[in-house]
């Protein structure tokens, strides 16, 4: 396989190959493998996942799944000069039943805010195949963010804040199997959790213009509509994933 493929399954390919798997549609978790953590492996060290060489700046960053032999070639560094963007390797790893994969990468987008500032983590799962197909992202969901946003300008907001001078938001969320198998992918259950701090701040609403805050409100407040659980089924002719219903709008918790 030349080029592009090469990096993307780095092991032999016989009529065999699905055989080794030790169950179908299994989701592994991969531990960093080396100080750098440029490399995620199976605790069996039976799979190894890393990221593709940069080739120009046009170039998507893809997941390369090898077997994890005792002696691994050092994966390349990916250089961080054509975007502000910072690329890592999802720490899970499904094994599809017809031998191929499900792998993951992580892209974290920080900003810098006067007084705050914010990052947000995306996963783009692809699915790596064994004859060489070119990999193909299927699913592209928020995973985590963080955003601090200054509040206090004064020492009237300070009094009024309670000495609470960043608004906090945050969200978190979990990507699993969710037991079913649809076609020839399986089903993935899909769990965020949106939180804020103080109670009853919101990104499209002035803080200093909101009423003095209370002991009470000094709480880390769970967004019922952000915090929600959804079903993804493969959808053949349309070669991605989608959700059992519409996702809600969370970009204040997703975009920083």
């Amino acid at each position: 396989m030349p080029g592009l493929f090469v990096a993307m399954l780095l092991f032999p390919q016989t009529a065999s190959a699905a055989a080794v798997h030790p169950a179908p549609d299994r989701m592994l978790s991969l531990v960093p493998r080396g100080s750098e953590g440029a490399e995620y492996c199976s605790e069996d060290r039976r799979w190894c996942v890393s990221l593709s060489e940069a080739q120009d700046a046009e170039a998507p960053v893809l997941p390369v799944v090898r077997t994890g032999d005792p002696a691994p070639p050092m994966p390349h560094a990916r250089s961080e000069a054509y975007s502000n963007e910072t690329y890592a390797v999802w720490p899970r790893l499904i094994l599809l039943k017809d031998g191929g994969f499900l792998a993951g990468v992580e892209t974290r987008t920080s900003t810098a805010y006067s007084g705050g500032g914010g990052s947000a983590t995306e996963l783009q799962l692809f699915r790596l195949a064994l004859d060489g197909q070119a990999p193909k992202p299927v699913l592209q969901v928020p995973v985590g963010a963080s955003l601090l946003i200054r509040a206090c300008f004064s020492e009237r907001d300070m009094r009024y804040r309670r000495g609470a001078c960043h608004d906090e938001y945050s969200f978190s969320a979990s990507l699993t199997l969710a037991g079913e198998t649809t076609g020839s992918l399986p089903a993935l259950a899909y769990s965020t959790e949106a939180r804020a701090f103080p109670r009853g701040v919101s990104r499209t609403e002035d803080s200093t213009a909101k009423p003095r805050l209370k002991k009470s409100d000094l709480v880390h407040e769970r967004d019922p509509e952000c915090s929600f659980a959804r079903r993804f089924r493969f959808d053949a002719a349309a070669g991605a994933y989608r959700p059992d219903a519409p996702l809600p709008e969370c970009s204040a918790y997703t975009i920083p």
